[in-house]
């Protein structure tokens, strides 16, 4: 755990001090929850949270404070207001996992460090985690599934029965539908794109589904679901006006602006979340 120094904590108090309303109050209850000053971690994170309900890293650190206290109960409905808020947000669904450990909650626990890879497959710990926990809630399955079925005895004395008449195969219609995408990676986007429409989070939808664009190219699924989202933001379909074509170099230029606006996006949501 690195060391949390004096000068950055009377820096985060002073901004405090100055602007009770800053979101500073988040990484200064954390350095006190580091140092071992609950009480203050505590006051100083349940002010700010009660100022900026809806503040993901500030109702992470509150859930942290809490599960260091035993208060797990508490710490898991401020995870599921972070959750909720924020689903893509990788350190809420790993301290929801520690918390349902810490709480007795195997199976619970199991269903959130899933969730951690969902969103990041390469967690070593997450993939660790995941092989345990599913090898002790193995009584969730049918004890029929286990048992082991008496194969049928043969009779070797029986004559050999006729083949059956081969059926004429059916022709495959002329139309096949698309295959789902094989790219793991880009099913996990989708799913999560699938996710914020359904909660009307139309402009997440829309940011993601733009990176993914931009990593995977028009795929049939991001182009179905761009036609969704425009529905949803109820935009009449008009036919677009043809463009010029552009050259070789404007294109390759474009691209590079779309990789660096991804790049910006993710770097204000990492910002975000400390």
């Amino acid at each position: 755990m690195p060391k949390i120094e004096a000068s950055a904590v009377e820096r985060y108090q002073n901004i405090l001090a100055k602007d009770p309303a800053s979101q500073v109050f988040a990484p200064l209850a954390e350095a006190y929850r580091e140092m071992g000053m609950v009480k203050e971690a505590l006051a100083t994170v349940t002010a700010g949270v009660q100022r900026h309900p809806q503040f993901v890293g500030g109702l992470v650190t509150y859930a942290k404070i809490l599960r260091d206290t035993g208060k797990f109960a508490q710490a898991l409905d401020i995870l599921k207001r972070a959750t909720g808020l924020a689903p893509e947000n990788i350190l809420a669904h790993q301290l929801t996992a520690e918390v349902q450990l810490a709480n007795k909650n195997p199976k619970e626990a199991l269903k959130a460090f899933k969730m951690v890879l969902f969103l990041n497959p390469n967690s070593q710990s997450a993939q660790k985690a995941v092989q345990k926990l599913e090898s002790l809630t193995a009584d969730e399955y049918d004890e029929e599934v286990f048992a082991m079925a008496k194969l049928p005895q043969v009779n070797l004395d029986a004559p050999p029965e006729k083949p059956a008449p081969e059926t004429p195969a059916i022709p495959e219609p002329m139309y096949k539908p698309a295959p789902p995408p094989k790219n793991k990676a880009m099913e996990r986007m989708l799913s999560l794109i699938d996710a914020f429409i359904v909660r009307n989070d139309l402009e997440k939808a829309h940011a993601l589904l733009k990176d993914t664009r931009v990593e995977f190219g028009d795929h049939p699924e991001i182009q179905r679901r761009m036609k969704t989202l425009q529905v949803r933001y109820n935009e009449p379909e008009e036919p677009m006006p043809l463009k010029p074509l552009r050259s070789r170099e404007e294109l390759i230029q474009q691209k590079k602006l779309e990789v660096l606006e991804m790049m910006l996006r993710k770097i204000e949501d990492y910002r975000s979340q400390i």
